[in-house]
């Protein structure tokens, strides 16, 4: 087993996850840091709507200009009942919303960053493992 990992093809792929999961751990970092720039708004709960195993809630909020937007967000936090009032985060460009979030959304980004660290610590291990030098037979 150990030759089959120290092998040309082991290598490579210790390699490729370890750099697929550090990008995808930086992706996520980005993410999260770039949506919590975000303005915010308070808005209420108009509806909860199930779309398959998950669920989204049809959210109001107004806009520093007074108008008056609806959206509908993932829910990635607790659930939220119709009437609740929520925090909504979105981002601007030339006046119009370009995406929008529930602000309790950093659990997700919170679960994807800890599986994505602890890929990122196991491909590390493994390439410890694949790129050490072979022991010599004495």
């Amino acid at each position: 087993m150990g030759g089959k990992l120290k092998s040309r093809g082991g290598r490579i792929v210790a390699a490729l996850v370890l750099v697929g999961s550090v990008v995808g751990l930086v992706s996520v970092i980005r993410s999260a840091t770039e949506q919590q720039s975000w303005a915010s708004a308070p808005g209420v709960v108009q509806e909860r709507i199930r779309e398959g195993k998950s669920f989204s809630v049809k959210v109001a909020y107004r806009l520093p200009d007074g108008s008056e937007q609806v959206a509908t967000l993932s829910e990635n936090g607790p659930a939220r009942e119709p009437g609740e009032q929520v925090t909504v985060r979105y981002d601007l460009a030339d006046g119009k919303v370009v995406d929008a979030a529930l602000a309790d959304n950093d659990q997700a980004f919170w679960v994807g960053g800890v599986m994505l660290g602890v890929l990122v610590l196991g491909a590390l291990f493994a390439n410890l493992i694949v790129w050490a030098p072979r022991r010599r037979a004495d």
